[in-house]
């Protein structure tokens, strides 16, 4: 049975996106993420998203 698919992030992602911003970390993903190409992310929240259902890292 395949997994669903998050719509929103839960309240342990945004707790993990508040503590890297705290820190100082870079959050967005666009930049590491196997879609970012112009025909294969239709987020909205491309190309500067900190959180997102499609994210897969690219490379692995």
């Amino acid at each position: 049975m395949p997994k669903k698919k998050k719509l929103k992030p839960s309240w342990l992602d945004n707790l993990k996106i508040s503590v890297k911003q705290a820190l100082g970390m870079k959050v967005i993903l666009c930049d590491s993420c196997r879609y970012d190409w112009r025909g294969a992310c239709h987020q909205p929240a491309r190309p500067n998203a900190v959180w997102c259902p499609d994210y897969s890292k690219r490379g692995g």
